[in-house]
């Protein structure tokens, strides 16, 4: 009777210590899953950080200045494309 209560015992600790292994197994795996997000999440945000500063911080340009040339430029040009003043020469 001792034997059949040992080998009972054994074969039911066997199959707790199964369940509690892939138990931990599935713990340890969110908790990977969990601290590669966290790290993918710190990653996007230090380089959106540092595109962000380097948008406010760019000189910026003036845009009339150059508009206006490139208007005039224009103006000067017949259907063509070729200077009118050159022509006359």
């Amino acid at each position: 009777m001792k034997i059949i209560f040992t080998l009972i015992f054994i074969c039911f600790s066997t199959v707790c210590s199964a369940q509690f292994l892939d138990k931990l197994g599935k713990k340890a795996e969110k908790a990977v899953e969990r601290s590669i997000e966290r790290r993918t999440e710190k990653e996007t945000q230090k380089s959106t950080d540092r595109v962000l500063d380097s948008v406010v911080a760019a000189p910026k340009k003036n845009k009339k200045k150059a508009t206006k040339k490139t208007k005039d430029k224009s103006s000067e040009k017949n259907i063509i494309g070729t200077d009118p003043d050159e022509e006359d020469e």
